[in-house]
């Protein structure tokens, strides 16, 4: 309720008895009511009501369906310093929004008829801040985060909406997806073709739950699947997940438990988590396989971190565990030529590991998904991990055990995001004294545009080295990977070198209210080869492509998926390679 203020005429009536002149006081008149106004002006769009500020910013003004738009709606108010939150609102929207003359029809009331609304409580399991804390900035920051990551949310938006003295209301805007979908579907790859259909439903009648059934047939093999996620188990911040696999060459069992650093303030983390798997694997000769053998893996893991040390915005974390990694191999009864077979071999070790990170964000729009706000991390994480494997514990041989990974924003902008990685894994042998599948890779990737211009150019130059890999481990480059212009495992070695640019367009054209499209114009350049000579494939250069693709994304249905439909033309190669190669996939990525 905007106030309102009056000037009483009894005023008048005892200035003109005082003796005060007629215009004089009309004077007087004229500069109280431009006092008045000019208040009004300096308090703009805040309202009072019952002693409370309330912001013009409200759920009902920020437009879900424009990114740029929920991020131009921030909280206008001034926060009194030790102010603590005293009530979470949370406003969930529909999928559809039948206000809208567009949205307003049959199919889209039916659908939102359906759907079951997300629970308020799986929200607020989300949220990493509750009623009665200090309000801090970067709580409601990190929340919006976790929220925009949910499979089942289309977007979040939250801020502070209210203000009665040292007290806050913070509301919590979110908007559902249909997520109950019955999937037949068929992609194409490398010259492979996949087929799968199934059930799924990220957001089990509102729960936040995750459950789903599928059947999935490829090249080496088909497949059906049950799985179960808990993103917040009884409302907590435990996740809790188990799968079963039943394949045409074996079986798949997996189950989790854990309490992870669900957020930059969390204390501590603890995970608990076991596979049983069995499948056939192949070696691969020039998109050829040449052998198949038999893998059973068996792999246990336990792990506990701790917050140590935050300064300026950066966090230090102590990590520790136990890991058990079986792999056990056997011949085929049909494959009596197989010449090589890996050995069997067992990891079995205690760890220990550091985490440090830099917790700076950026939010941004049109980078790898289409109109939809994206957060990016502006600074470096480092994660490195030494473990010591020993036949005491249950190993084949004493092993050092070695994984690192980092990656770092060089720019992050409107119009620009530029960030590197490395990541290396690997073991030294004590018994043989060297390194034993020794893998390193090192990634460059830049941005430019998309926030503010509806096309922007992507590339991204990543090289691969590996060292004494065992023969279960190949390093293999084609369609599936990079080369889109060529058959999956085409070139094969102990190097690997790739380079993509892309030209891409997204319009701002959403029909039905339903799709959001894009294009792409792409070339990819890459390698895998033997430093030492060896022939990598039935053409061992450097192979070339150049295509263009479509790009589409539903604003309502499963929008962490985006359908790519890429027709890639390959300038290299052997007389194996079709001409064109086209390529039917769904990605999370543009």
């Amino acid at each position: 309720m905007t106030r309102i203020v009056t000037i009483d005429r009894t005023w008048l009536t005892v200035a003109s008895r005082r003796g005060v002149p007629p215009r004089a006081t009309g004077l007087g008149c004229i500069f109280l009511i431009l006092g008045v106004t000019l208040f009004c002006q300096s308090v703009r769009a805040q309202q009072y009501t019952g002693g409370c500020i309330v912001s013009a910013v409200q759920p009902e003004s920020v437009d879900l369906d424009q990114p740029r738009d929920q991020l131009a709606r921030q909280s206008d108010l001034d926060i009194p310093a030790g102010a603590r939150i005293g009530r979470i609102n949370i406003v969930r929207r529909p999928i559809f929004d039948t206000t809208d003359p567009e949205q307003d029809n049959f199919l889209y009331r039916t659908l939102n008829a359906l759907n079951t609304p997300t629970w308020k409580s799986a929200l607020r399991a989300q949220l990493v801040f509750d009623e009665g804390d200090v309000y801090q900035p970067g709580t409601l920051d990190e929340s919006e985060r976790i929220l925009r990551q949910s499979e089942y949310l289309t977007a979040a938006w939250i801020g502070v909406t209210r203000v009665c003295g040292n007290e806050l209301e913070v509301t919590v805007l979110a908007r559902d997806t249909w997520t109950l979908l019955p999937s037949v579907g068929a992609s194409r790859t490398g010259g492979e073709n996949k087929t799968n259909t199934g059930l799924s439903d990220p957001n089990f009648l509102g729960s936040g739950k995750s459950v789903g059934i599928s059947h999935k047939k490829d090249a080496d093999r088909s497949e059906t699947s049950v799985d179960f996620d808990d993103p917040n188990v009884l409302g907590s911040h435990w996740q809790a997940g188990l799968s079963y696999d039943k394949r045409s060459d074996g079986r798949g069992r997996s189950a989790y438990l854990e309490r992870p650093f669900y957020s930059e303030l969390a204390e501590w983390r603890f995970g608990l988590s076991g596979e049983d798997d069995i499948r056939e694997q192949s070696r691969y000769v020039g998109a050829e396989a040449i052998a198949d053998y038999r893998q059973d893996r068996d792999f246990a893991s336990v792990d506990v971190g701790w917050r140590l040390a935050e300064r300026n915005g950066s966090q230090l974390r102590l990590l520790a565990g136990f890991r058990y990694d079986a792999r056990a191999f056997e011949r085929l009864p049909d494959e009596t030529n197989l010449d090589l077979l890996p050995d069997d071999r067992t990891l079995s070790y205690p760890w220990v590991g550091f985490d440090y990170r830099e917790n700076r964000f950026r939010e941004m729009t049109n980078l790898t998904r289409l109109q939809r706000v994206e957060d990016v991390r502006d600074g470096f994480v480092w994660r490195t991990e030494l473990g010591y494997s020993s036949p005491g514990f249950g190993a084949t041989e004493d092993r050092a055990v070695l994984n690192m990974d980092f990656r770092d924003a060089l720019l992050a902008t409107d119009t620009n995001y530029a960030s590197y990685g490395f990541s290396q894994s690997g073991t030294w042998r004590f018994d043989q004294h060297r390194f034993e599948n020794l893998i390193g890779t090192l990634s460059l990737e830049y941005f430019h545009g998309g926030a503010v211009d509806w096309n922007s150019w992507y590339t991204n130059l990543s090289f691969t080295a590996a060292h004494n890999l065992t023969v279960d481990q190949q390093l293999l480059i084609g369609g599936d990977n990079g080369l889109r212009g060529y058959p999956s495992n085409y070139q094969q070695g102990n190097r690997r070198a790739l380079w993509t640019l892309e030209r891409r367009y997204f319009p701002d054209w959403h029909p039905f209210e339903l799709f959001r499209m894009g294009g792409v114009i792409f070339t990819d350049v890459g390698r895998a080869w033997f430093d030492d000579g060896r022939n990598s494939g039935p053409d061992d250069g450097v192979l070339t492509d150049v295509g263009f693709g479509l790009r589409l994304a539903s604003s309502r249905i499963e929008v962490q998926r985006m359908l790519h439909l890429d027709f890639a033309f390959p300038l290299a190669g052997d007389d194996s390679v079709d001409q064109v190669q086209v390529l039917l996939r769904g990605r999370s990525r543009f």
